[in-house]
């Protein structure tokens, strides 16, 4: 099982690396990753872009201390997302990143989040899937269920930036090549994508 989930979470970042990473500044010196997992952002900031401050906040303990044994992150918080105020400083931070997050919580919950991302960093960078696609809890985390759905106008009013990635799968697994195609096209129109990628620079 532990094989399989982290076999996963590799395809997942090959699949968005590119257009995530596109949208961190390389001159930023500071980034917190709200629902960090189990680090991949963590990772591949350290990576390619190396901020002086590197935070990653999370919920689920495992996850914490999977990051904190690989050295993810300079500060690791345990925090639960559905309470805010967040425990930061207004544009205490250059980037929040915010990655597959919001669907693990309830709407409400997620605008108050958002709102927090919002006042505690200088650009927010959020993914989630596009509309419902329902997920039971995975790696005996209860918090990966799927309790919220969110479209492309959730953000759009809030000033976000909306790109696509990926595509809704309606030709079968069999035709990737048309899949691929199709992907390149739903990132200009994020409706048709199965993810969505939003951004807003304060």
């Amino acid at each position: 099982m532990e094989q399989q989930s982290e076999q996963t979470e590799v395809t997942w970042t090959h699949k968005w690396l590119y257009e995530i990473l596109e949208q961190i500044p390389i001159e930023m010196r500071s980034l917190i990753d709200v629902g960090c997992g189990r680090g991949i952002i963590g990772a591949l900031a350290r990576i390619y872009r190396n901020p002086k401050r590197l935070v990653g906040i999370d919920v689920f303990r495992p996850y914490l201390n999977f990051c904190s044994y690989h050295g993810f992150y300079d500060e690791i918080y345990a925090y639960d997302l559905t309470k805010t105020p967040l425990p930061f400083k207004d544009y205490e931070f250059d980037v929040a990143t915010c990655i597959e997050v919001l669907e693990h919580i309830p709407k409400s919950s997620g605008e108050n989040l958002l709102n927090e991302l919002e006042r505690i960093a200088k650009k927010v960078i959020v993914t989630t899937p596009n509309g419902l696609i329902p997920q039971k809890a995975l790696d005996d985390n209860p918090f990966q269920r799927h309790v919220s759905c969110w479209s492309v106008k959730d953000f759009t009013k809030r000033g976000y930036t909306v790109k696509g990635v990926g595509y809704f799968i309606i030709f079968g697994r069999k035709i990737r090549y048309i899949s691929f195609l199709l992907s390149r096209f739903s990132y200009s129109m994020p409706q048709c994508s199965d993810t969505l990628l939003a951004y807003k620079t304060l």
